[in-house]
């Protein structure tokens, strides 16, 4: 720790965050914020810095280098023996995630991971909660944090040297900006707020501003500062154990993040903090934030998270590598060794960049689909599948450009609509292929993310509602006359059954108005991870993957239920033995929600032949 006297309080904090933090990860239930102790660490960060930038001030000596080295010497060498060692692990135990692994790595070692998660974090990516990184991104904003802020005091140097009372009003008022952009952005995009680093850089600043006024709290009586301290802590405590924040950052970021400034401005000293388990907690804090996340991860994929002996077991696990980390890399003098750490860095971003951008063709047969699977979703092979940017509109994309350039029927062509979300986008090569194939067709398609196609559908994203709006009080009355079929497809089994009853009635009714045909696509299997990391596990470990069990019947009991409503309508997609089509070294691929048709041509062709022969069925298509 940079300064001249060791702060218990801080190293207090830093235990007590990373515990909320680990326990709140792992599904313990009395931490039911324990996230917030991400932003005691920023408000920690944010003392620190403005403590070691302002007091090199006071005494004259700042250097801009030194102080960006001393950051690396803190925060690289762990973080780079974390990536080594799971890389390792991975590729020993989890041979599928090695891939997706090392696309996280390359980010989180040049610390853009923040930006890296918000921009790829979308609908279409599986459940962010399997990426080994994922709480990099923290370190990634805390790093950006360190870039621009001494840069920002720097230029107000000569205003902290004589006009305190100035600088700390421009200073508030930075702390206010950086606070207002949160809110705002909150309004649209939450996520950025929750990734970004200037709509949490208030969070830093807050604690900068403990410095600021904590030579003026030293004439504060002791008793005043205890019950301020007390009052502090128990707050904290409240957020963590009591509250359950579904939205953060929000407003209420405000209040732990303002007493956990008030707190370590106070500098109250209660006995527990000397307490040597709590110092050395405090110590190995770090360490421990980089090593808890990965093992949990690793009980998602096996489907023991919820078993109270496996939690256990990685937490204590944890704890080792943690203090491995902590005495064998961190304690490690490494005060001329900065240039050589970014180097380091830099080859291990080169390297594991490199790796997830070799063409699959390049691998062996045993790990071809490996490389495939983790990189099918940022392929050319993906956009011309589900026809992003062009006829599927992206939850983050204007949904006013799409309607500017969607496609219209063609006159004297049998125009066929296919209409619903991304599980309806991923057959759009598939239907475009077969209507090629037959005489005087042209399909249209309009599809979206995450929305059921109607009007005024629910859904989280507001572009797809306004895109799916519009298609359905302007587009079709406009074209109905020169549509000939709606094909409509949709996560049905993320609906309860009255749901989907009420859609489809409302649907269907719409179309009765207009006289249009409709026919439905039906369910394909969703798999909780992506297809070749389960068939790994399975066939690895010979694991009873119950979650998966359990979401395969829930499937077929909701392709029951669609094919006894929807009767001739409804194309049945689930009557195949999916995991007996498929080849065992190379299965056609899965990610959290969709089927994507990029493996095996036997599982096409058979997905082809079932739509084709619906078709000619219920609407005379030949």
């Amino acid at each position: 720790m940079e300064a001249n006297k060791f702060r218990y309080d801080i190293s207090f904090l830093r235990a007590f965050s990373v515990l909320a933090v680990l326990f709140y990860h792992y599904k313990f239930l009395w931490f039911k914020s324990g996230f917030i102790g991400v932003d005691i660490f920023f408000v920690i960060s944010g003392y620190l810095m403005t403590k070691i930038i302002l007091s090199s001030f006071d005494k004259g000596n700042f250097n801009l280098w030194n102080f960006y080295s001393r950051r690396v010497i803190r925060t690289i060498p762990a973080l780079l023996a974390l990536i080594i060692i799971f890389t390792i692990i991975i590729f020993i135990f989890l041979q599928p995630q090695i891939v997706f692994f090392l696309r996280s790595a390359f980010s989180s070692i040049l610390f853009f991971s923040n930006i890296y998660y918000y921009l790829n974090n979308g609908y279409f990516d599986a459940s962010s909660q399997y990426n080994f990184l994922l709480h990099s991104w923290s370190l990634s904003v805390e790093w950006q944090f360190y870039l621009i802020y001494p840069i920002i005091l720097l230029l107000l140097k000569k205003i902290y040297n004589n006009q305190k009372t100035k600088f700390i009003i421009i200073f508030l008022l930075l702390v206010s900006i950086s606070f207002l952009s949160m809110l705002l952005h909150n309004i649209n995009d939450t996520d950025f707020s929750f990734y970004i680093f200037y709509p949490r850089a208030w969070e830093m600043m807050l604690g900068g501003l403990a410095f600021l006024f904590e030579e003026k709290s030293q004439k504060i009586p002791s008793k005043i500062k205890l019950v301020v301290a007390l009052l502090c802590l128990s707050v904290l405590g409240c957020f963590i154990f009591l509250f359950h924040l579904s939205k953060w950052p929000s407003s209420y970021a405000i209040i732990p993040v303002f007493f956990t400034a008030l707190l370590i401005c106070m500098n109250y000293e209660f006995r527990i903090y000397k307490n040597k388990a709590a110092i050395y907690l405090g110590n190995i804090s770090y360490s421990l934030y980089l090593y808890h996340w990965p093992f949990y991860v690793f009980l998602l994929f096996f489907e023991v998270n919820t078993n109270l002996k496996y939690r256990i077991l990685t937490i204590l696990l944890s704890f080792v590598f943690a203090i491995l980390s902590y005495e064998f890399v961190e304690k490690r003098d490494y005060s001329r060794k900065a240039s050589s750490i970014l180097a380091m860095s830099l080859i291990t971003f080169i390297i594991s960049f490199s790796i997830t951008k070799i063409d699959a063709k390049n691998y062996t047969e045993e790990y071809q689909f490996i490389n495939v699977a983790s990189n099918y979703k940022f392929s050319k092979a993906a956009e011309k599948q589900y026809k992003f940017n062009t006829n599927h509109l992206l939850y983050n994309k204007d949904y006013q450009s799409f309607i500017k350039h969607l496609d219209i029927p063609v006159p004297d062509k049998k125009n066929i609509l296919l209409l619903g979300d991304s599980h309806a986008g991923m057959f759009s090569e598939t239907l475009h292929n077969i209507f090629s194939g037959i005489k005087n067709s042209n399909l249209i398609q309009i599809t979206a993310d995450a929305t059921y196609p109607m009007k005024n559908s629910k859904s989280v994203y507001d572009n797809p509602v306004k895109y799916f709006n519009y298609v359905f009080t302007e587009y079709i009355p406009k074209y109905y006359k020169s549509i000939d079929l709606i094909i409509i497809n949709a996560n049905y089994s993320g609906y309860s059954e009255e749901e989907i009853k009420k859609n489809i009635q409302l649907t269907e009714k719409y179309y009765s108005k207009y006289n249009l045909p409709t026919i439905y696509i039906g369910m394909t299997d969703i798999y909780v991870i992506d297809y070749p990391t389960y068939n790994y596990i399975k066939k690895k470990y010979s694991a009873n993957m119950y979650l998966q069990r359990k979401k395969i019947k829930e499937n077929q009991n909701f392709n029951v239920f669609l094919k006894r409503y929807l009767g001739k309508k409804y194309i049945d997609l689930l009557s195949q033995n999916i995991e007996k089509v498929s080849s065992d070294n190379f299965p056609y691929m899965y990610d959290t929600n969709h089927l994507t048709l990029f493996g095996t041509e036997q599982y096409k062709n058979i997905l082809t032949q079932k739509i084709h022969q619906s078709l000619e069925q219920y609407c005379n298509y030949k």
